[in-house]
């Protein structure tokens, strides 16, 4: 009979995807927005721990704007809730120290001036490492939206024929990226960054308009497959009636 092959590791997941972002030696893409330059670093805002090391790199290939995340536990204590289908993204931690009573040679708990039981601290022989699965902040439902520092840029001049094809459209809009555009079709809305942040008003109605193409595949639509992944033939497809819509 034949094994199933070992489910990779943690680690060896971290750097599968570096290696293939590294092998794919595709150029730079140019966004028509200028990046989110307050982009904070991920961190919990229930434990308002800062993510570090390869926690923070994983996180930070996710590609999310907000970069608050938790456990579907914590989510749950501050009455939210990961919205159902979501995918969990694995952290590491290691516990490299350990914190036992103080005991006599009765195995009796040594008590300081106050009565206090004494506890020390040493360090293992061999560290432990756990596993958790947080959700990032735009895969719960029930939280505050997340706010990034405002940016001063000149003002913004609409295109009047563009607004109009984007009402018909009938499409919600909403701008609550940093440094990403998207449809959810979940949801069935447009993710994009504020409109300042575009390098100007057509580089804005390219991206609005790109996606609102995205937005015709739905099931309410033409009723398109839009579950094929980043690099598929089917997610070229798709991209490409974007482009020409």
């Amino acid at each position: 009979m034949t094994s199933k092959p070992a489910k990779p590791s943690f680690r060896e997941r971290v750097v599968a995807e570096i290696l293939g972002h590294i092998e794919a030696g595709t150029a730079a893409w140019l966004k028509p927005w200028k990046p989110d330059v307050h982009r904070l670093a991920p961190h919990n805002p229930v434990t308002n721990a800062t993510y570090r090391g390869i926690n923070a790199l994983w996180l930070e290939m996710q590609g999310h704007a907000d970069p608050r995340w938790m456990t579907y536990r914590q989510a749950q204590g501050v009455d939210a809730q990961v919205r159902k289908g979501e995918r969990g993204t694995p952290v590491e931690y290691w516990q490299w120290t350990e914190t036992k009573p103080v005991l006599d040679e009765a195995g009796q708990p040594v008590r300081d001036a106050a009565g206090t039981p004494r506890r020390q601290t040493f360090s293992l022989e061999r560290p432990r490492v756990f596993h958790a699965t947080v959700f990032n902040a735009s895969q719960i439902d029930g939280l505050e939206p997340f706010t990034a520092p405002a940016i001063t840029d000149p003002a913004f001049a609409p295109i009047p024929r563009a607004e109009a094809v984007l009402a018909q459209g009938g499409v919600p809009i909403v701008h609550d990226q940093g440094d990403r555009a998207f449809y959810r079709p979940a949801t069935d809305r447009i993710h994009l960054p504020d409109k300042s942040r575009f390098l100007g008003a057509e580089e804005y109605y390219a991206t609005a308009l790109h996606e609102l193409g995205h937005a015709s595949g739905s099931r309410t639509r033409l009723n398109r497959d839009l579950s094929g992944g980043f690099g598929s033939a089917r997610y070229a497809e798709e991209e490409l009636r974007a482009e020409l819509a």
